[in-house]
């Protein structure tokens, strides 16, 4: 079975950056949502400002606008309601919908903007559905169970399988057995981690 690599493209860091810094005004908080929450394109460009409970920081995504069918809340972080208030005051009190095009009506599709962001990024195979693939939360330390219920899978099998990048969370296994090592050495209490 031939894996399709562009479909799990992960960015690095820098690119990461350079996505932010080239892409259209449009787009920037749309991107922001995605690599914030990990939410699918269809959940993002179907919110409406209902969705967005401010109160709470968190976002509704109804089962009829997600993929697992369930109604998920996903938390909304201080970049997030930042960027979204801004939005909010630009877009005036009259919107139902978060995004909308020039016309006033809501964004269907922003597959040419991200495919110029990704040229004036110099990112070359990357999809939308990489950004979901992209949002830190593994690396930022955030429970397995929690990414697998803010990502809407049916099972930790699925984010584990999908979203955990065994390269880089093995390597972080090491360094932190190492860091937590030379922390027992330092305290006289490395008896148990002997070398042999």
């Amino acid at each position: 079975m031939t894996v399709n690599n562009q479909r799990n493209r992960v960015l690095s860091v820098e690119e990461e950056e350079s996505l932010l810094a080239n892409n259209a005004l449009h787009l920037q908080p749309i991107i922001l949502i995605a690599l914030n929450t990990g939410m699918r394109k269809g959940e993002i460009l179907s919110l409406k400002w209902d969705n967005v409970d401010f109160n709470n920081n968190i976002f509704i995504i109804t089962a009829l606008n997600n993929k697992s069918k369930k109604t998920k809340r996903i938390p909304i972080n201080s970049v997030l309601r930042n960027s979204l208030l801004e939005l909010k005051l630009r877009s005036g009190s009259n919107s139902e919908y978060v995004f909308l095009c020039d016309e006033g009506l809501p964004i269907k599709e922003i597959k040419t903007a991200f495919k110029n962001a990704c040229r004036r990024a110099n990112i070359e195979g990357l999809r939308f559905h990489g950004l979901r693939h992209t949002a830190r939360m593994v690396e930022s330390d955030v429970n397995i169970v929690a990414i697998s219920e803010i990502l809407g899978h049916s099972s930790i099998e699925i984010t584990k399988k999908r979203y955990l990048h065994p390269d880089n969370s093995l390597r972080d296994a090491v360094e932190k057995l190492g860091s937590f090592k030379k922390s027992c050495s330092k305290n006289g209490s490395n008896e148990n981690f002997k070398n042999p």
